[in-house]
């Protein structure tokens, strides 16, 4: 395989001033959400004592965040795009200040961190769905995929090096320097995006659907009917579905660190940062996905590789091979949304691709935060050790059940089989 077939190209970057803000603008937002996210995670386990805590304030971010998605998505058709997103990122920066403050109180309020994080998501999905809205008219059809991989690749450095640093800051200065510091790049984040050009609105889209003249609820019901009438599209959002239920072990990180290795603060974050670790290097050497063969045979895989990684984290006890673990996990993870990114998108109507992505996006968001519910009160059962470890066997036998019962899923492919294959 040919090096060119590995990297990714930049040419969205080149001359190209706006998306250049938008690419940087974004990473910075996503240093301050990894800031924010293992703060939260440490804060609310110091607060509590108990892994279920912390899976509770992941379900409740990730619920607001959803309905931040959904209203964004409306929003971000009907004002304008720009005052939307600069908005959103002043008023991200304003809750990390409240969270801040509340961690410099003698007595931290549980409550005051549920609040914001419930705040944060909401702001969070409506400035997310708007940048994502923009970025097909600013960089053009025949850039999209090389933009799609360069925001992939800063969605990874988010992950990588806002938990990495959250855990020097929340081990050294401690919480309330760890949330400044994610307000002060919430605020870099809205300098950048002023200095975007205008981002019109677009104009409206009619449904095609008989029963919703206005657009809305009856074209939901048209993904809906597809999805449960193309046993391709189903199986590919069961597939992702049981890896996110039984096999997303991130709200029990602070209690496996505690527990089971014996580390503090900078152990979490480094047990945050394995996995980012891993999908930064795939999603640069992911190349080889475009021309891959049997793309659902290899999905099958790389999700079952991500269950079997989850179990070995949940048997071992050797710091190395943990990190190792959700390296490979992440890896695995990276693999997997390529190709299911590609396989749901190639198999969709164009006239569906907004409705069906929304569908696969809400999954998305709330898949990982009833997971981290499962695990948690598992782990209040069982230990985080044992919770893994059985979560990851689950989502193995999840991914095999679904590849058994659906041969669509195994026939797929990215790329045309020649005829006589």
């Amino acid at each position: 395989m040919r090096l060119g077939q590995l990297v990714l190209d930049p040419a969205p970057v080149r001359g190209n001033r706006d998306f250049r803000l938008v690419l940087t603008s974004r990473t910075l937002w996503l240093l301050g959400i990894g800031l924010t996210s293992v703060a939260v995670a440490v804060q609310v386990f110091d607060i509590t004592g108990s892994s279920a805590p912390v899976a509770l304030v992941s379900l409740t971010l990730g619920t607001t965040l959803l309905i931040g998605f959904l209203l964004g998505g409306v929003l971000a058709d009907r004002v304008d795009r720009k005052k939307l997103v600069v908005l959103t990122s002043f008023g991200a920066s304003l809750g990390f200040v409240g969270l801040a403050v509340n961690a410099l109180l003698p007595t931290p309020q549980l409550w005051v961190v549920f609040v914001f994080a419930a705040a944060h998501g909401l702001i969070d999905g409506i400035g997310e769905s708007a940048l994502t809205a923009v970025v097909p008219s600013m960089v053009g059809e025949n850039q999209l995929t090389s933009a799609g991989a360069l925001l992939a690749v800063t969605t990874q450095l988010g992950g990588i090096v806002g938990p990495a640093l959250s855990g020097l800051l929340i081990g050294g200065p401690g919480l309330a320097a760890c949330y400044g510091a994610a307000a002060v790049m919430a605020l870099g984040t809205t300098g950048l995006l002023v200095l975007v050009s205008p981002m019109p609105v677009p104009p409206a889209e009619k449904s095609e659907d008989p029963e919703s003249p206005d657009g809305s609820e009856g074209s939901l019901r048209e993904a809906f009917r597809f999805i449960k009438g193309n046993r391709l599209i189903s199986s590919l959002l069961l597939v992702d579905l049981g890896a996110m239920l039984f096999a997303m072990p991130s709200a029990l990180y602070p209690q496996l660190a505690s527990e089971r290795l014996g580390g503090g603060p900078e152990l979490v974050g480094l047990l945050y940062t394995a996995p980012a670790v891993g999908a930064f290097i795939g999603s640069i050497v992911s190349g080889w996905t475009a021309t891959a063969r049997r793309s659902g045979l290899i999905l099958i895989g790389v999700a079952a590789l991500w269950g079997v990684a989850a179990t070995g984290v949940g048997v071992s006890t050797e710091l190395s091979l943990v990190l190792f673990l959700l390296g490979v996990g992440g890896l695995a993870d990276v693999f997997s949304e390529i190709l299911r990114r590609a396989l749901l998108q190639g198999n969709t109507p164009d006239r569906l691709q907004g409705r069906v992505g929304s569908v696969w996006l809400a999954q998305a968001i709330t898949g990982p935060s009833l997971g981290g519910v499962l695990t948690g009160f598992a782990a209040g059962l069982l230990g985080p050790g044992p919770a893994i470890a059985i979560g990851g066997g689950v989502c193995v036998f999840v991914v095999l059940l679904v590849a058994a019962l659906y041969p669509e899923l195994r026939r797929a492919s990215v790329v045309t089989e020649p005829a006589d294959a």
